[in-house]
Parts: structure tokens; sequence; C-alpha cells
């Protein structure tokens, strides 16, 4: 969640520019919803539950491009420029949408092409292993910045971040990737099962997380009485410790006691003095991190090639955010945020245990499927 160094650091490493400027854009994409909850309330005058819709649409259309797409399209830098464009448009008239219903069909719209441009970015990463840990630095390295900057441009309300995510979207529209892979053929794909069950624990992860983690602005408010700008300190503890994670994610192999552990985060964020709301999201962002990456992995593990599980391993992730914000905002509505953090925390906290017992059965266990990439020889 964030872009100068991980420019750098992605251009040593292999990451094409673009590809690093299309995370970059769509991570700010992403890490202006929970600042935007509150203007949009006050400009459509909507309930701040209701709100919260903007990033079902968003992310839902987000989901849906990673799931369809690698099954009908084929990888290209052409498409990744096109969707490019799309986004800086979309931005662009979400700033004059006039009305909330407009507003939303802009957003799922968006949400569209910045699920392709990340389906084509991971599809790169995912054959590239040097890009592996570029790439997912360059997301907690863009929201370090962005947090705190979303929160002041919300204060000039919704109109005025739609205008800035435009412009911040157009070096990936310049800039050129040579993304190449093939369309996924029907039927290709591994017979693992395991695989299966850590997409499910990916999509729990997210949705439990998600239904949380949008409104913490609404939980830095009301119970710990900070202001906008002191609580968008705390999403930037909270890309400083993804930063760190995803550069570290490749030395241990616990992923999912590292995601289990974002539970007890969860809790505190909301139950301790405020101190510990920076804490607590600090810590997520670290062992969110320090766990997604192995998972990832582990799809490929048990995979035909690197690419098969690009798009759904991205795609139950954003399937899980996009429904997770309807969960949270009932929630909202409801003034339970208490009880919001500890459905949110339980449902983190299996999801994690659920990688960990995948891992150990892998270890005891044969492959389902024996022609798998780590069951080939090197």
């Amino acid at each position: 969640m964030q872009i100068p160094s991980r420019i750098l650091y992605g251009g040593r490493q292999g990451a094409p520019l673009a590809l690093i400027a299309a995370t970059a854009s769509v991570t700010m994409l992403f890490a202006a919803t929970p600042f935007l909850i509150t203007p949009l309330s006050e400009h459509y005058g909507i309930s701040e539950g209701f709100a919260g819709t903007i990033s079902v649409a968003q992310v839902g259309a987000f989901a849906a491009v990673n799931f369809v797409f690698p099954r009908l399209m084929r990888p290209s830098g052409k498409l990744l420029r096109l969707s490019a464009i799309s986004l800086v448009a979309l931005n662009l008239l979400s700033a004059f949408a006039g009305v909330y219903a407009v507003l939303l069909v802009l957003r799922v719209m968006a949400g569209a092409a910045a699920g392709t441009m990340t389906w084509l970015t991971w599809s790169n990463a995912m054959r590239h292993k040097r890009s592996m840990s570029s790439i997912a630095a360059t997301g907690p390295m863009t929201a370090l910045v962005a947090a705190p900057l979303m929160s002041i441009l919300a204060g000039w309300g919704d109109q005025t971040v739609y205008a800035f995510l435009a412009i911040a979207t157009v070096p990936a529209a310049v800039l050129w990737a040579p993304v190449a892979g093939r369309k996924r053929a029907r039927g290709v794909i591994s017979g693992s099962r395991s695989n299966r069950i850590l997409l499910l624990s990916l999509f729990a992860l997210t949705f439990f997380g998600s239904a949380m983690f949008i409104n913490q602005t609404i939980v830095a408010r009301d119970i710990h009485g900070l202001s906008s700008l002191a609580s968008s300190i705390a999403f930037s503890f909270n890309a400083a410790g993804a930063l760190v994670g995803a550069r570290l994610s490749t030395r241990h192999r616990y992923p999912g006691w590292f995601l289990a552990s974002i539970g007890p985060a969860v809790v505190i964020t909301v139950i301790g003095p405020a101190w510990l709301f920076y804490v607590g999201m600090m810590w997520w962002g670290f062992a969110f991190w320090m766990g997604i990456p192995g998972v990832l992995q582990m799809l490929v593990d048990r995979s035909l090639e690197p690419s098969e599980r690009a798009g759904d391993g991205q795609g139950v992730l954003a399937l899980g955010r996009a429904a997770g914000p309807a969960l949270g905002g009932a929630y909202v509505d409801a003034g339970a945020l208490v009880a919001l953090a500890v459905t949110s925390a339980t449902g983190v906290t299996l999801a994690g245990l659920t990688v960990v017992g995948v891992k150990e059965g892998r270890d005891r266990l044969p492959p389902t499927d024996p022609h798998t990439i780590d069951q080939q020889e090197p």
C-alpha cells in the first residue's frame, strides 16, 4: 500500500513499472473506501451503514472479473492499458455522479477495471517468483501514504477523492508492461482438494476481516474519540506493518498462524484504550501480509502451472471483501461495534487455523493430483 520506494525495489527485482503503477492505483482506490463512508453519507443523505454498499458494488465486480476473465481472455499488456484508461475515466465520472444509484453503477464498472488490472498483475507475479514480493509490497507501501492523504482529501468531500483517484491512475494508463500468458483451458485445472479448502479460507479471511476493517474509522470516532486524521495514522501503521510483513513473508513457513493471530488484534482495536487501536491495526497489516503470500504459494504448489489459481485466489479475496461490508453495515447501523469485532475476530481466526490444518495435512499426506508443480522435477 505505497509507491515511491516500491517502484525502485520493483525495478530491481524485475517487476515492470507499469505493474507497480497498476497495483499502486488499485490500492489507492481501496484505501480510500473507509474514508469515503462519512462523506458519501453526508453528500447523498444516506446512513453510514448503507454507504458501505459502495464497497460491496466495487469489490463485487472486482471479484467477478478475477473469476471470469482468466477463463475467457488471454493476459496482455494491451488489456492492462485499456483497463487503466477505463479506470481513469470512471474515477473522473464518479466525481460528478450526482445520484447515488449512478455512483454505484460507476463503481461497479471501476471495480471491474481494477479487478482486471489486479488479475494481470498477479498473473505475472505468480509466473516470476522474484516479482511476487515486489508486487506484494507495492500495496502496503502505497497505503502508507494513501491513508492520511485520503483522510485529508475526504474532508473536502467524496468528489475531491474521486478526482484525485483519476489522477493517480494516469501512470498505469501511460506505462507499458509486456504481460503474457494464455487463457485457462476448460477443465485444465488441478484436482487438488486442499486448494479448494484454501480458497474457502481466503474468502472467510477477507469476509470477516473487511466487515470490521472498513468500519475502523467509525470505531476510532465513536469509541476512541479520534479525529479522521488521527484514525488515518492507524491505517498508515497498518500499511507499515503490511510492508514489513510482505518483505518477510518468504522467510517463514507458518502463514496460517500469522493469519489466525489477526483475530486478537481485531478485538483490541475496539475494547482496549486508544493506543491499542494503533497496535492492533499495525499487527493486522503485518500478520495479513506475512500470511497471504504464503497461502498463494500453497495454491501454486498444488497447481498444474503457476498462474492457474491467480485469478481464483484474487477473486475469492475480493469476494470476501465485497460481502463483508454488508455484514459490517448491519452491525454499525445497530450500534454493535464490539459485537462486530468479536464476530470478525472469530471468523478470521478460524480461517487462519484452517490454513494451518491444510499445511499440516500436506506434510503428512500425498497430493490429490500427482502432476502438480511441487511434485515435478526442477
